[in-house]
């Protein structure tokens, strides 16, 4: 027998309906296999599709199960902070509260948000990150260039770090070449492979009184050819920067990205240090509705 399973279209890192990295998620996903899951996330065929449950825990707000087209995965920042957005709009349909935390349950473990309104604006979800860990450094500058079509000389160094998902971070030499990137899925699938991590995340930077990033990730083998906004990579990078600058007691970053698929977003990021060690990081961004419906699963 079929069944009417109905779901929230959100845009995650803008403040514009149309832009920014959309989200579907289902709110009562009851009886729904793995599989149907899985297939569901294929249709719709986004970055990421949640699936929210109620937690066995008291303190935990929900349980929450996220999938890519070709897979489920144990975190990723986008559907984190999209679906604290639709839980905070249910338990606070009026406002009338101008902040709120929210505690969602992933297969990685426990994440805090905190959701602050501004009015009739957009409001603000802050996710609070696990503290990165710096794995290997990048041993093939030419082998990544062919992965994302560019030249050798414009790739200035990287290194693997995983905050719950295991990225390359690739650092570039100019706004333009990132630009100009180019997705090899052959090469990318083979660096993939040699560096065990789900994506290559790419970017350049400019000093500032803030440090400003232009970057985008590719994850082909987890069906995501151009991710437009990358919440947990965005933490990831902080903490490797943290980590190229010595580790500073406050570093902010604010990181474009998505503009060359036509989505662009705008993620923000907070990495704290002590004693030569990252100890926080967090990711903020902004949430707006984009629709609603139902599908019909089989």
């Amino acid at each position: 027998m079929k069944k009417k399973y109905s779901f929230r279209f959100v845009d995650v890192f803008t403040d514009s309906a149309f832009s920014g990295n959309q989200l579907a998620v289902f709110e009562k996903p009851k009886n729904l296999t793995k599989k149907q899951m899985q297939n569901i996330a294929r249709e719709i065929n986004f970055s990421e599709t949640t699936f929210v449950y109620p937690s066995k825990r008291k303190e935990i707000d929900a349980k929450v199960r996220i999938f890519t087209p070709y897979s489920e995965i144990p975190f990723a920042g986008h559907p984190v902070i999209g679906t604290a957005f639709v839980l905070a709009e249910k338990f606070n349909k009026r406002r009338k509260k101008k902040a709120q935390r929210v505690f969602l349950e992933i297969e990685s473990g426990v994440v805090e948000l905190d959701v602050a309104y501004h009015g009739k604006n957009p409001p603000t979800i802050t996710m609070h990150q696990p503290v990165p860990k710096f794995g290997v450094a990048l041993m093939d500058r030419g082998q990544a260039a062919k992965a994302v079509g560019i030249e050798r000389e414009s790739v200035i160094g990287g290194g693997v770090v995983s905050n719950g998902l295991d990225f390359l971070i690739v650092e570039l030499d100019s706004e333009d070449s990132v630009k100009r990137a180019r997705l090899n899925i052959d090469q990318a699938a083979r660096v993939i492979e040699r560096y065990h991590v789900s994506g290559i995340y790419i970017f350049s930077r400019e000093e500032g009184s803030r440090i400003d990033l232009h970057s985008r990730f590719f994850a082909p083998t987890l069906g995501v050819q151009e991710d437009p906004a990358t919440g947990s990579a965005s933490g990831a990078v902080g903490g490797y920067l943290s980590r190229i600058f010595k580790f500073p007691a406050k570093l902010e970053i604010r990181i474009l990205q998505g503009a060359e698929i036509g989505r662009p977003s705008k993620i923000d990021v907070t990495v704290l240090c002590e004693r030569g060690v990252v100890s926080a990081v967090s990711v903020t961004g902004t949430v707006v509705p984009a629709g609603e419906g139902y599908l019909i699963v089989p």
